[in-house]
């Protein structure tokens, strides 16, 4: 488990969708640190299932602080080859401030 302090600068739409286990949704956040603004980490975290809900009232521009787990997914592509895939797992977020901060960049992050 992890704990960290963050600004958000992207939220990307909800996703969701039925599987063989039922429906599902996540959305994610792209958050970067605030400490050694120097070379800022970037992070994008993942919300799933009900923890979704806990990112109403969470805008780009806040700072907030974030509790994640990394995790090791594996999965089929439709090829047939086995891939993994590291996602950090978000499941409790909350402002720092409810001060929204404009963001310096503008444009994308890549």
């Amino acid at each position: 488990m992890k704990e960290r302090t963050f600004k958000v600068t992207d939220m990307l739409p909800v996703q969701q969708g039925e599987s063989e286990r039922g429906p599902w949704r996540s959305q994610d956040i792209i958050v970067e640190s605030t400490e050694n603004v120097q070379y800022p980490d970037r992070l994008l975290l993942r919300f799933s299932g009900n923890s979704v809900d806990l990112l109403a009232g969470v805008k780009v521009g806040m700072v907030v602080r974030a509790w994640w787990s990394a995790n090791v997914r594996q999965f089929k592509t439709r090829d047939g080859r086995d891939c993994h895939v590291q996602e950090l797992r978000c499941w409790k977020i909350e402002p720092v401030t409810n001060e929204v901060k404009p963001n310096e960049e503008e444009g994308t992050l890549f």
